[in-house]
């Protein structure tokens, strides 16, 4: 990641940026919406990406250390995909990890149906009152090049 940051500072133009936009280091949340506020809310189960996160937050520490870049602007912000059914929720979820060739551990399914099911069971209980959403921290910064 740091040899691809070092490429992007030698293709900034003189007055260039680059936008980073990642989820922060904390399990998204599952969670059901209704009446204005938030009637349930738990950990994705498929939350297994934390070294990832870890690795990015490194190599973007390292150019900055270096004196490469200049952080400003940084700040976090709530990232929510909203779905009016489970079936949203889940095709959402199939999207997000369509790149991951990992096979799923068993517990890890057994822990996505059972979260499935008791979010269908709450929407179907409010009725049309109610959304499911998919709820991310994320951290966006602008890092300048330093030249």
């Amino acid at each position: 990641m740091v040899d691809a940051l070092e490429g992007i500072e030698r293709l900034l133009r003189p007055d260039g940026s680059l936008i980073d936009i990642h989820p922060v280091l904390e399990a998204p949340l599952v969670e059901v919406h209704g009446g204005g506020r938030v009637a349930f809310a738990e950990s994705s189960p498929s939350y297994d990406y934390e070294e990832d996160l870890r690795q990015a937050e490194d190599a973007l520490a390292r150019i900055v250390d270096r004196g490469m870049f200049v952080t400003d602007r940084g700040r976090e912000f709530d990232f929510l995909t909203y779905g009016s059914s489970v079936a949203e929720l889940r095709d959402f979820m199939a999207e997000a990890g369509a790149y991951d060739d990992r096979p799923e551990e068993d517990a890890v399914v057994a822990r996505k149906t059972e979260l499935y099911a008791r979010v269908d069971e709450l929407m179907k209980a409010a009725g049309d009152r109610v959304e499911v959403a998919f709820h991310e921290k994320a951290r966006m910064a602008r890092l300048t090049p330093v030249r």
